[in-house]
């Protein structure tokens, strides 16, 4: 299962592995449109 299909079928466990991936400076395969969508929607919700 590939990152991207994980944000579609689990978003918690996407969360725990992008956390992990950040965390470990593993930006290789780090899914990039979603994290920007989160973030970005997470800004408008404050």
């Amino acid at each position: 299962m590939t990152i991207k299909t994980l944000y579609e079928q689990d978003f918690q466990q996407w969360i725990e592995q992008t956390i992990e991936q950040l965390q470990n400076s593993d930006f290789s395969s780090l899914d990039i449109e979603h994290l920007i969508e989160e973030l970005t929607d997470l800004g408008k919700s404050e």
